[in-house]
């Protein structure tokens, strides 16, 4: 999607159960450094996602939303 620009975009189901994606982070007492990267590559694909939007943007989840969602939305 890098590159792409979309008049509308909507991301779907960010909770805090799926956004990060726990099965590609790697546990802090695996690799700490590792972590932190994973951790990092995870929230720069949501905000590539939230970037290909032009002019409207909507971002949903329900319950508990992710750590990477800034608390006053």
């Amino acid at each position: 999607m890098k590159g792409l620009e979309f008049r509308s975009v909507a991301v779907l189901g960010v909770t805090a159960g799926a956004v990060p994606f726990a099965r590609e982070v790697t546990p802090v007492s695996v690799d700490s450094l590792q972590h932190d990267s994973d951790l990092m590559r995870e929230r720069c694909l949501l905000f590539v996602a939230c970037t290909r939007a032009r002019e409207a943007l909507a971002v949903t989840w329900s319950g508990a939303g992710s750590p990477f969602i800034p608390d006053d939305l």
